[in-house]
């Protein structure tokens, strides 16, 4: 005896999450965008800070370091090298390379010795790159009000310095050359 109050209904459009593959060509393409974009994301390499580069004799080494800064991390700031042909006083400068830094990220540069002109937001430091040395400059964040961009400083550290921040907390990312 079938009781007329129960009635079962075995649509697809009517069983919850199977409305989505109605069209089963959209859930082809989302499933292989999904994959395509999960499958890159393991293609890219991700250094964590493990220990300090030995420079060579006749290039000098320099980390450029922006720690991180859970409350202003939403910025990423470009980062602009130039380097000066000769004296800094002369003026002339050359774009010697330009990369983006997100929170909690460095990167390592061997640069040829002599004066560099380091660049982001409104801010510029210039430097001399010593031979056989190693150079370490961060990227300081602060903010000025409740309602500001955050301004940008770049500081000379000493290695202690450096280190400190390369591994309090997690670990920061080594950004590889572009």
């Amino acid at each position: 005896m079938k009781n007329p109050r129960i009635t079962v209904n075995f649509n697809r459009t009517n069983q919850g999450a199977t409305r989505f593959f109605k069209n089963l060509r959209f859930f082809r393409s989302f499933l292989f965008l999904g994959l395509g974009i999960f499958g890159l994301n393991f293609c890219t390499d991700i250094y964590r800070f493990d220990q300090l580069k030995k420079p060579k004799e006749d290039i000098a080494l320099t980390y450029i370091l922006r720690p991180s800064m859970p409350g202003q991390s939403v910025f990423s700031f470009k980062v602009e090298l130039f380097r000066f042909p000769g004296s800094f006083k002369e003026g002339s400068q050359v774009l010697y390379n330009t990369f983006h830094l997100d929170s909690g990220e460095y990167r390592i540069l061997e640069l040829q010795p002599g004066f560099y002109s380091i660049r982001s937001k409104d801010f510029e430091k210039v430097f001399y790159a010593k031979e056989g040395k190693v150079t370490f400059l961060s990227l300081q964040l602060f903010s000025t009000g409740a309602f500001s961009l955050p301004d940008l400083f770049i500081k000379d550290l000493n290695a202690e310095e450096a280190l400190r921040i390369l591994l309090e907390g997690e670990r920061m990312y080594r950004l590889e050359k572009n």
